[in-house]
């Protein structure tokens, strides 16, 4: 039970949404000979139990989780740990092993590396959106202070909610003094760029996916760090332009007709743009090359459909977010079951080129403006982008994923229970049966 609890503590740790957290510990214990054992998630704890006979007394131990911090090389050697087991390839001793060489790893990419990663993160999703030269550095700028900043506060015990505040606020700083000054007429993607590490992407669709999967609790704590971090950049970013509008100040104007090129013209650019974005993404996460590829790739496609529903469809960006969220999931999490990997990487790299910070902008700007009606409705546009990421993502994971279990009857009056996904049987993976009495 110990090897158990300790490869979901680190799965959840690492960021893995509650449901596949649960899905392994089960197939783990079964793999052990522990065939009496119920887990489950509920936020930050982990219980695992497990009744030796019929009459026995159920032993029951639960693990706290403290904090969760997106570790993807971590979550993809436990999934490869937890296939091995499966097979009888490893034993206790080796998988206990190979568990305390997998929490005491190193991060595969220094913390100068993943600031410069996250600084480029930032410029090429101006690009994205159609910025220029002098807009991509400051945002790569900004999005390096913040980060550097994050850091600093987070080791002097600053909780997240502050840093959130502070990030927002120096990107709408830097931009209101872009603009001020005449450095640049598309300052607003500073602000685009500035915040776009800071939205909760992994923590909302995680919410999503558990409570569609039936973790209720999980999901609605995951949801409330959601909100508490939107709330924070929220305030960041209103604070500096309500204080720059009761100034006399001139702040950024949305234009939103002029952002990109419309047309097949902007995907030369967009498109590449995107696949960057991704990349950096997947390298902050301390992913392995052939996985930063994958994950680019995932999220060009992503950008591609959205451009093309957007601009020559006609769909409104929620719907158009909702069709590339649901493209995404399925070719995420296909090519994951093809590599009997996980498709966590390639699902929330996938979905970073569609969030949502150019509309959140949008609506704190008209309201500091005193437009509360045009204000909230974009915010509401934002809301209804991140609601279609999270439940496109969901929808393209069931197409693929079926009920992790299924019962079928046989001749001679038992019953067989398939454990573990349905889909690994259709998609040529491998599946285990077991037998059980009427």
């Amino acid at each position: 039970m110990l090897i158990v609890l300790r490869m979901g503590e680190l799965l959840l740790r690492s960021g893995a949404p509650a449901a596949d957290v649960v899905v392994t510990m089960t197939e783990v214990t079964e793999s052990l000979g522990l065939r009496n054992c119920a887990a489950d998630v509920t936020s930050g704890s982990i219980v695992l139990s497990y009744r030796s006979g019929p009459r026995a007394v159920p032993l029951t131990e639960i693990r706290v989780v403290r904090a969760a911090v997106l570790g993807y090389a971590r979550i993809e050697a436990l999934h490869r740990l937890a296939e091995r087991i499966r097979c009888g390839h490893t034993g206790k001793a080796e998988a206990s092993a190979r568990l305390d060489e997998i929490e005491a790893a190193r991060p595969a990419h220094p913390a100068w590396q993943v600031t410069l990663s996250w600084a480029c993160l930032g410029g090429f999703f101006t690009v994205m959106l159609g910025g220029g030269p002098e807009v991509f550095l400051a945002a790569a700028g900004v999005t390096a202070f913040i980060d550097r900043a994050g850091r600093r506060l987070s080791r002097r015990g600053v909780p997240a909610f502050h840093q959130a505040v502070l990030g927002g606020a120096v990107a709408t700083a830097v931009a209101t003094g872009l603009f001020v000054s005449g450095g640049t007429t598309q300052a607003p993607l500073v602000v685009a760029g500035g915040i776009a590490m800071l939205l909760p992407g992994l923590s909302f669709v995680g919410a999503v996916q558990d409570a569609i999967a039936g973790y209720l609790v999980t999901a609605a704590a995951r949801a409330m760090e959601t909100a508490v971090v939107v709330a924070a950049i929220v305030a960041g970013v209103g604070t500096v332009l309500y204080a720059a509008v009761r100034s006399g100040l001139r702040v950024p104007q949305v234009q939103p007709d002029g952002l990109t090129p419309h047309g097949w013209a902007g995907l030369a650019v967009e498109v590449p743009a995107a696949l960057m974005v991704c990349v950096c993404f997947a390298f902050c996460v301390q992913a392995t090359r052939w996985n930063m590829l994958t994950a680019g790739l995932a999220g060009a496609v992503g950008w591609t459909v959205y451009l093309v529903l957007t601009q020559e469809c006609g769909f409104p960006p929620p719907l158009a977010t909702a069709v590339a969220a649901v493209v995404v999931g399925l070719g995420g999490h296909a090519f994951a079951r093809r590599t009997h990997g996980t498709a966590l990487l390639h699902t929330v790299a996938g979905i970073v080129p569609l969030a949502p910070g150019y509309t959140i902008y949008q609506g704190l700007l008209q309201l500091s403006h005193g437009q509360a009606g045009p204000g909230f409705l974009a915010i509401g546009q934002a809301a209804a982008v991140g609601l279609a990421i999270g439940g496109g993502l969901t929808l393209g994971q069931a197409i693929l994923d079926r009920p992790a279990r299924a019962v079928g009857e046989q001749a001679d009056g038992a019953e067989t229970v398939i454990t573990g996904p349905v889909r690994r049987r259709v998609l040529g993976g491998r599946g285990r049966e077991r037998r059980r009495p009427r």
